[in-house]
C-alpha cells in the first residue's frame, strides 16, 4: 500500500512535468496558479510529519498547555502572514526572502540570511527523515525501515530535481488530501480502539489539565510560552514566504494564507482528538511510547494508512525545504560572491540541483546524530529566527536602512541565542530564540537611531 501510494506520487509529479525556460519558472512556477493549489501546498508544507508526532507526543508530557499552544499556533502565524503578504507589493518580483534581504540591506545580510535558512532547512528536512524512519519500523516488521526510508529519499530527490516547485506544488495537493482524508479517520479509529473513553470527566481529574495551570509561572509553563512566541514567528521562513513570491499578487497571497489558517484549524482539530484518547486511554506512557501504543491498537490496514499519511507529510515538508536550500545557494549565496546577475540559467539550474544532492548526504548525515524531534525543533528555531526574522518583519514595514544596521542585529541576534543556551536554557528550559529575535530588532533600531549619521 505504501508502495503504491510512492509511486503514485512519482507518477504525479511526473504527469505535471514542463520543462522550465528560466531560473525564475523553475523556482516559483508560471505565477499562474490558482488559490486552492497554493494553499493545498502550502497546507502540506506547514503540517509536516514531525508537527503531528510531536503533538500527540507532547500532549502527554505538558497536558493542556500544549493543547492551547498547537490550537493557537495553527492559525495565529498565518493570519499574521497574510496581513504582511498585502505589505510586499515592492518584493512581489524577488525569488526568494534572502533577495528581498539583499535588496534592502545589502548583499552581507543576504547572504548570512541564506546561510541561516540552510541551516534551518537541514534540521527541518532531519525532522521528516525521523518520522519516516519511525513511521516504518512500528508498522512494517519484516521490512527493514532504513531500505524503505531510502526508497522515500529517493523518490523525493527524483521528482524535486526534475521540474522545479511546479511538480512539488501538484504532488503537495495530492499529498494534503491524502493526509484531510486519513487524520479524522485515525482519530476516530483510536477512540473506537480504547472503548470511547470519557474525555472531559477523566481529563478534570488530571493534574496537567487544569485550567487554573495555564496561568501559573512555572517552568514548565514558562517553557511552553517561549515555544509558542518562537512558533508564532517561525512561519516567517523561506519556503512559506515563497509561497507569497509564487502568487500572481499580494491580494491572492493574503487570501491563500487566510484560506490555510481556517483549514489548519480543522486539521489540528483532529490532532488534538487523536492525543487527547490517546492520554486518556493510557495517561502513564512515556513520550517515546505513545505512538507505539497508537498503532497496537489500530487495525493493519488502519496502520498503512497511518503510514501512507506520515510519510505524506514529511515529504510535502521536506522537497519544499530542500528545494529552498537549493535556490538560496545557488541564486544568493553565488551571485552575491560573484556580484552579478548574469548567470546562466542553465549553470545555476545545475548548480541548484547539485546542492540539493548535497544537502540531503548533511541531512542523512545529521540524523545518525539525532533523532529527538523535540530537540530538532528547537535547533531550527535558534538557527533561523535569532538571525533572519527581525530585519525582514522591519524591511517589509518599511524599514529600510544600510547593511551595517542590519549586520549589527544579526550579530546581537546570534550573541544573544548563544548566551541563553548556555547559561539560561540548561536552569529554565525555556527557549531564546524570541528573545533573541527582540534583541535583533532593537540592536538594528538603536544602530540607525542613536549611531553616527551619513551626510547627504
Amino acid at each position: 500500500m505504501v508502495m503504491a501510494f510512492l509511486l503514485l506520487t512519482l507518477g504525479i509529479g511526473i504527469c505535471f512535468t514542463r520543462i522550465s525556460t528560466s531560473f525564475r519558472e523553475y523556482v516559483l512556477g508560471d505565477q499562474e496558479l490558482h488559490t486552492a493549489p497554493l494553499t493545498g501546498t502550502l497546507l502540506a508544507l506547514i503540517y509536516g510529519g514531525g508537527r503531528l508526532m510531536v503533538a500527540v507526543e507532547q500532549i502527554h508530557n505538558f497536558g493542556l498547555s500544549w493543547v492551547f499552544f498547537i490550537l493557537l499556533t495553527s492559525f495565529l502565524p498565518y493570519w499574521m502572514i497574510s496581513w504582511l503578504a498585502l505589505r510586499m507589493t515592492p518584493f512581489m518580483r524577488n525569488l526568494s526572502m534572502s533577495e528581498s534581504i539583499g535588496r534592502v540591506y545589502g548583499k552581507y545580510p543576504r547572504m548570512i540570511m541564506s546561510l541561516s535558512n540552510i541551516c534551518f532547512s537541514i534540521a527541518t528536512i532531519a525532522i521528516q527523515i525521523n518520522v519516516m524512519s519511525r513511521s516504518i519500523s512500528m508498522c512494517i516488521g519484516s521490512v527493514h525501515p532504513s531500505i524503505v526510508t531510502t526508497f522515500v529519499i529517493l523518490i523525493l530527490f527524483v521528482y524535486a530535481r526534475i521540474g522545479g516547485i511546479r511538480i512539488i506544488t501538484f504532488t503537495d495537493v495530492a499529498q494534503t488530501f491524502v493526509f484531510f482524508l486519513i487524520i479524522p479517520f485515525l482519530a476516530f479509529s483510536i477512540f473506537e480502539a480504547t472503548g470511547k473513553p470519557e474525555i472531559c470527566s477523566f481529563l478534570a481529574t488530571q493534574e496537567n489539565f487544569q485550567l487554573d495551570k495555564l496561568f501559573e509561572c512555572e517552568s514548565k509553563q514558562l517553557a511552553i510560552f517561549t515555544l509558542f512566541l518562537a512558533s508564532l514567528v517561525s512561519s516567517i521562513n523561506p519556503p512559506i514566504i515563497q509561497k507569497i513570491y509564487m502568487s500572481a499578487d499580494c491580494f491572492q497571497a493574503g487570501m491563500v494564507f487566510f484560506f490555510t489558517s481556517l483549514l489548519s484549524l480543522f486539521v489540528t482539530f483532529f490532532i488534538i482528538l487523536l492525543g487527547l484518547y490517546t492520554f486518556v486511554a493510557a495517561p502513564n506512557l512515556s513520550v517515546t511510547e505513545v505512538w507505539g501504543y497508537i498503532m497496537a491498537h489500530i487495525s493493519p490496514i488502519c496502520k498503512g494508512f497511518v503510514i501512507m499519511s506520515l510519510v505524506a507529510m514529511a515529504m510535502s515538508t521536506a522537497d519544499t525545504y530542500l528545494n529552498s536550500c537549493s535556490v538560496m545557494f545557488s541564486n544568493d549565496i553565488v551571485n552575491s560572491v560573484m556580484e552579478t546577475k548574469s548567470v546562466p540559467y542553465d549553470r545555476q539550474l545545475r548548480l541548484a540541483k547539485a546542492t540539493a544532492f548535497l544537502i540531503g548526504i548533511i541531512t542523512t548525515v545529521l540524523i545518525f546524530y539525532c533523532s529527538d524531534l523535540f530537540f530538532l525543533l528547537k535547533l531550527r528555531f535558534d538557527c533561523f529566527i535569532p538571525i533572519a526574522t527581525a530585519p525582514f518583519i522591519l524591511a517589509v514595514l518599511g524599514f529600510r536602512r544600510g547593511s551595517h544596521t542590519a549586520l549589527i542585529g544579526m550579530a546581537t541576534g546570534v550573541l544573544t541565542i548563544l548566551a541563553w543556551n548556555k547559561w539560561i536554557e540548561p536552569a529554565t528550559d525555556m527557549n531564546g530564540a524570541f528573545i533573541a529575535m527582540i534583541a535583533n530588532g532593537i540592536a538594528m533600531m538603536v544602530a540607525h537611531y542613536l549611531g553616527p549619521k551619513r551626510k547627504k
